[in-house]
């Protein structure tokens, strides 16, 4: 059958609309990163390394637009980050994307960040 004759593919809204998030670099990152427990700003700046500041305080206040994290001012101290049930739903999500990519890469692959 010539490819003419196919009927012309449509994108899904839906995940259109979950990759607008999920896509921008770091996004994904975040959310794994807060899968084990709140964290401060200069937490996540620290364990991220190659972020900027700018950067960061930008995906993190898309996360949580998105409703994928909350940031809450807790006294004393400055304010925590944390995923919503929402963010959480997606870690294992994020877990088969981790895997999928340990299996198809050679364990001599640099870093993409």
């Amino acid at each position: 059958m010539a490819l003419a004759n196919l009927p012309v593919p449509t994108a899904d809204a839906d995940l259109a609309s979950a990759f607008a998030v999920l896509g921008q670099k770091w996004n994904g990152i975040l959310l794994h990163t807060l899968a084990t427990r709140p964290a401060r700003f200069g937490e996540l700046h620290t364990a991220i390394g190659s972020i900027s500041s700018k950067m960061l305080a930008a995906r993190l206040r898309e996360l949580v637009d998105a409703g994928l994290v909350t940031h809450a001012q807790l006294p004393p101290g400055p304010a925590t980050y944390t995923l919503t049930a929402d963010g959480r739903a997606l870690l294992p999500s994020l877990e088969q994307i981790r895997h999928w990519w340990q299996q198809r890469t050679p364990a001599t692959a640099t870093d993409p960040r």
